[in-house]
């Protein structure tokens, strides 16, 4: 590929590899600067330029407050700004009418932190197997997704608060519009992300604004399947219109005292620090601002919009890691943890319990930090794969099993205070072939797996079916006989791990949506 190539916007100059296989464009801007007035509204075309524009450093990432770091994840500290809307692109191809396929990687960070420019994402390894790989940048937390009184005023529509999605949206038409001139195939798009990128993902395909600008979709650890929130209180962390309305003003006035200020003249140091979310505040991620069932980008629910499958009709790869554990546990003890289940589960506490037993405060830790891992990852993907392949759509479900090498000394047993397993974004690395990022003993089956989960995901961008020389036969999902295939030292399908936990989850949210729609 040339150094130089040409966008709508103008010329980019670009970096090559040293082996010069590869060359990286970065820190491409595929909508206009959301500060002053652009703030808190829907993404803008970006500027032209004149001359060669240099593509060979990362721009700013969203404001955040700090970044959903630890000693496990290197996701790095880059320089924040409202000004972050920027994608990168990394590609292999000579010539621009290869029409490679296109993979569009979207970050995970609970839609709060993080960015596509760092390097845990670097897609090199990608482009070397045969896609151009793009990630995107987008806007986060409070000023990503606040609805407001104010704010829905002044919109056409008379919504307000998905903004992080509608700039998703926008880095995927500037993708179809610009992405042949790095050798990219327009016309076959897969997007792709872990935990918050997955439940992007879903939304996604939910959303009619995005359709035709993807072809296909890769989503592990996350999902957007959960009851809506009516009330001003969040559930699964999906609210209505109304109810994000609600607490979106209680949080500004919140700032401004009540005080009947323009809102966009808040400076972005006390947005940031007002969010209320940091790296240490796992549970706050799910009591802050997310995207929103506004009725026009996401006219209901996604169960609702798969269920009467109105989503996008485009093969699916969903899946999960082994042990999806994170520090958003809920019972600091046993009697908490009893008293929780009691009121949040009521009638069924006691299978509840028989399913997450514990008999003391660190088994009720250890309990509630496996109960929230299925509710919020591993049941979304397990739902969207049968509510997808129940409407005729190919799906391929799997489960990332293999362990990193991870010595016990090199993170906090506090934070972590059980085997890690297969933990949550871990796969990362092996996808991404990332492993020199952390100093531990990798061995030739991690890279070779790594290798193998690449080629598998390259094959469905390119045909919609996971195929690889090193996997076995993979057939699409079937709900009446669900197996998945399983990624560890030995790949291959099996029966569904944690299938009756998985059956429980099922129950809840279905008598929980039957309530809803009584009462609504």
């Amino acid at each position: 590929m040339n150094e130089i190539v040409t966008v709508s916007q103008g010329q980019l100059r670009g970096e090559p590899s040293v082996d010069d296989e590869v060359t990286a464009f970065r820190g491409i801007p595929f909508a206009s600067p959301p500060v002053g007035e652009l703030r808190w509204r829907a993404p803008q075309p970006p500027a032209a330029w004149s001359g060669v524009r240099d593509a060979t450093r990362t721009k700013s990432i969203a404001i955040q407050q700090s970044m959903l770091g630890n000693s496990l994840l290197p996701f790095g500290a880059e320089n924040q700004s409202e000004d972050c809307l920027y994608l990168n692109v990394w590609t292999a191809a000579r010539d621009v009418a290869e029409k490679r396929p296109v993979i569009v990687w979207i970050h995970p960070g609970g839609f709060q932190f993080g960015s596509g420019s760092s390097p845990f994402f670097d897609g090199d390894a990608w482009a070397r197997d045969g896609v151009v790989f793009v990630t995107i940048n987008y806007r986060l937390a409070k000023l990503g997704f606040l609805a407001h009184p104010q704010l829905s005023l002044e919109d056409e529509e008379g919504i307000s608060g998905n903004y992080g999605l509608l700039d998703q949206i926008a880095a995927l038409q500037w993708v179809r519009e610009n992405i042949a001139a790095f050798g990219g195939d327009p016309g076959c798009v897969t997007i792709f992300g872990i935990s918050a990128g997955a439940s992007s993902v879903s939304l996604l395909m939910a959303s009619p604004r995005a359709r035709g600008l993807f072809h296909r979709a890769i989503a592990e650890s996350g999902g957007s399947f959960g009851i809506v929130a009516d009330n001003t209180g969040v559930a699964d962390r999906w609210q209505s219109l109304a109810a994000a309305t609600r607490s979106g003003k209680a949080w500004a006035d919140g700032i401004t005292g009540g005080a009947n200020l323009d809102i966009r003249t808040l400076d972005v140091d006390t947005i940031r620090a007002a969010s209320g979310v940091d790296g240490t505040n796992m549970q706050g991620i799910f009591d802050a601002a997310q995207p929103i069932v506004d009725g026009a980008v996401l006219p209901a629910g996604s169960y609702q919009i798969f269920e009467s499958r109105q989503q996008a009709a485009v093969p699916l790869l969903v899946g999960s890691v082994a042990n999806e554990d994170l520090v958003i546990g809920f019972s600091p003890s046993l009697a908490a943890y009893r008293e929780y289940v009691q009121t949040e589960y009521g009638d069924n506490a006691q299978r509840f319990l028989a399913l997450y037993p514990a008999a003391t405060d660190a088994q009720a830790l250890a309990a509630s930090l496996k109960a929230n891992s299925h509710r919020v990852f591993t049941w979304q993907n397990w739902t969207w794969a049968h509510l997808h392949a129940a409407a005729g759509h190919d799906v391929y479900y799997y489960q990332f099993q293999k362990a990193p090498p991870v010595p016990a000394d090199s993170y906090d047993e506090q934070a972590f205070p059980r085997p890690l397993g297969a933990f949550h974004c871990s796969s990362i690395f092996y996808s991404f072939d990332r492993f020199s990022l952390r100093d531990w003993p990798w061995q030739p089956g991690d890279y070779a797996l790594g290798k193998t989960v690449r080629a598998a995901w390259v094959e469905f961008a390119r045909t919609g079916r996971p195929a690889a020389k090193s996997l076995p036969d993979w057939p699409v999902f079937d709900p009446a006989a669900p197996r998945v295939m399983a990624f560890n030292e030995d790949i291959g399908l099996t029966d569904v791990p944690w299938l009756e936990h998985l059956h429980y989850w099922d129950a809840h949210y279905g008598a929980r949506r039957a309530a809803s729609y009584v009462a609504g």
